[in-house]
């Protein structure tokens, strides 16, 4: 099969879906990579790194997206690449379905391709291992983002997470216990910040108290506790994701204006929408905004400030389903990893995820699959 990695230039994105490792060896399985001009350079990854892996070098994304049957990516598709695609092409990268835009999903499906979002992709225990490696990178770079907007040179409260002397540990305030709040979580507690961490589901507060040994303070995850947490925290970290849609509006701008002055909220919820109610996404260039006198940090793709980390990170998830349909297409990965068919949201044209169905509802000209 030909293969091809396109080079990410959107939201400053470095990170790369296959390291020249992953390059050799589907190389020596019999198929061909191509990748586009310094596609890896920003994570560490030259151009002469991956020729020595077996690939080629191609110098336009025209001729990357048309020499393949397979395109990889990590943002999410734009519409300017879907004039480069062709019927029959597979195209995989990150969806952030629910903010994918009308437009860009019709040029897909009138193109006759399969799309394939990497957050959605399951494995055999219905865990989803993309989301989770990406989640424990992107949990202690919230932190350290937190830590960052808090020193006084960027305007926040000059404080420190970890206190000093005498001087009581800064409050850090984490919503949602899942794979992010539980990497976050563990990166506050190692500066010395007190941390709080809610969820909805009671079970997963016993273990997350079980695994830190009481050093983290649990609560329920609900209106009152919450208005009532926020008002004292000093970095806040949103860790909500929902299965199929986008996270709840969870902090008001009336419950901003009781939080700390120059305080920091740091959204990792923002690609699903985000979690306040004046969520927009901002960049790793321009990373913050101030509103209601918080600072609000929400960069969809948090990974990207550690792009090597992070592109070995992905590739070694990502690695069992590229092979599976570099040797045998989609209906080879669906066979030997089922929850791979979780991640297609076009199939051929026809769109296969109730994310994208509901985005299309208004203005769908095209086949449904449900």
């Amino acid at each position: 099969m030909n293969v091809s990695i396109v080079k990410q230039i959107q939201h400053q994105e470095r990170r790369v879906p296959l390291v020249p490792a992953g390059v050799k060896r589907l190389v020596e399985i019999g198929n061909v990579v191509h990748v586009e001009h310094d596609a890896g350079l920003a994570a560490g990854f030259s151009d002469d790194d991956y020729l020595q892996a077996g690939a080629h070098i191609v110098y336009s994304r025209a001729e990357a997206i048309g020499r393949a049957e397979l395109v990889m990516g990590v943002s999410p598709v734009q519409r300017e690449d879907t004039e480069f695609l062709l019927p029959g092409q597979t195209i995989m990268s990150f969806g952030h379905l629910v903010t994918l835009h009308h437009e860009t999903i019709s040029a897909l499906c009138d193109k006759g391709v399969t799309a394939v979002a990497y957050e959605w992709i399951e494995n055999e225990q219905h865990h989803r291992p993309i989301v989770e490696v990406m989640g424990e990178i992107a949990g202690p770079i919230a932190v350290t983002m937190a830590a960052r907007f808090l020193e006084s040179h960027h305007g926040g409260r000059g404080v420190l997470l970890s206190g000093a002397p005498g001087i009581p540990p800064a409050h850090t305030v984490i919503i949602g216990g899942g794979t992010v709040g539980v990497a976050a979580a563990r990166a506050a507690v190692g500066l010395g910040s007190q941390v709080i961490v809610l969820d909805k589901d009671p079970d997963r507060l016993r273990l997350i108290n079980d695994m830190f040994d009481r050093r983290v303070i649990t609560y329920r995850s609900y209106g009152y506790n919450l208005e009532k947490v926020i008002q004292f925290a000093d970095a806040v970290i949103g860790a909500v994701w929902v299965r199929g849609g986008r996270p709840p509006l969870l902090i008001t701008r009336e419950m901003m204006r009781t939080m700390k002055p120059r305080s920091v909220i740091v959204d990792c919820s923002i690609d699903q929408g985000g979690i306040t109610e004046i969520a927009r996404p901002t960049s790793l260039t321009d990373p913050i905004f101030v509103d209601e006198g918080v600072i609000h940090c929400n960069i969809p793709n948090l990974p990207a400030t550690v792009a090597r980390t992070a592109s070995f990170a992905l590739a070694n998830a990502l690695f069992p389903y590229t092979r599976h349909i570099a040797e045998g297409g989609i209906e080879a990965a669906i066979k030997l990893q089922p929850g791979f068919r979780e991640g297609i949201y076009i199939r051929q044209g026809e769109i296969h995820h109730p994310a994208v169905a509901g985005l299309m509802d208004s203005v769908a000209t095209h086949s449904i699959v449900t």
